[in-house]
């Protein structure tokens, strides 16, 4: 496994673990409560977390049995990581995608714990086995940005879950 991604998916497990551990100091009751009309629960936020990951861990298995047809990353792959990062860093809010944007009214904090679980377990799997051949190509269409890398790809992930991180530490601070 490259370097570059194997520290993706430490950044990212350290990451899961601090977002969890925002729940902790807070009554279970306010993980599922909306800090204000059409906002999402802290515990809304990491289900959308998770099945973003979901969706991406899907794509990137799928585009890697088109092997070396992929096209290749290259800078393009780093520009769009750039203006994901950049916008996701910024305080604007942007619409999820709708594959990602529906989320229960309710979410069980234990099955999102095991859902998110199995898919970081199928995340560092796919990067394990991930062919040298493809290290350079595509294998990832973001809804906005477009299409990236898989050391790219792993970096958007992380910056996603830390803009939504921020997201359900402002959702419990309400609870206070």
């Amino acid at each position: 496994m490259r370097p570059e991604f194997a520290r993706g998916l430490e950044g990212l497990e350290e990451s899961r673990a601090l977002a969890l551990a925002l729940l902790e100091p807070h009554d279970p009751a306010a993980w599922n409560r909306p800090p204000g009309p059409g906002r999402w629960s802290a515990l809304q936020v990491l289900h959308h977390v998770v099945e973003s990951e979901a969706s991406a861990l899907a794509y990137i298995r799928k585009k890697m049995r088109a092997g070396s047809s992929l096209p290749h990353a290259g800078l393009a792959s780093r520009l769009r990581r750039a203006a994901v990062q950049a916008g996701l860093a910024s305080p604007f809010r942007f619409r999820a995608p709708a594959a990602t944007g529906t989320v229960p009214d309710v979410v069980d904090a234990e099955a999102l714990r095991a859902r998110w679980s199995e898919v970081r377990t199928g995340l560092r799997e796919l990067v394990e086995e991930f062919p040298a051949s493809l290290e350079d190509r595509v294998v990832l269409r973001h809804p906005l940005a477009g299409l990236m890398g898989l050391a790219d790809s792993l970096a958007v992930l992380q910056a996603h879950l830390d803009h939504h991180a921020r997201q359900v530490a402002r959702a419990l601070a309400r609870d206070r």
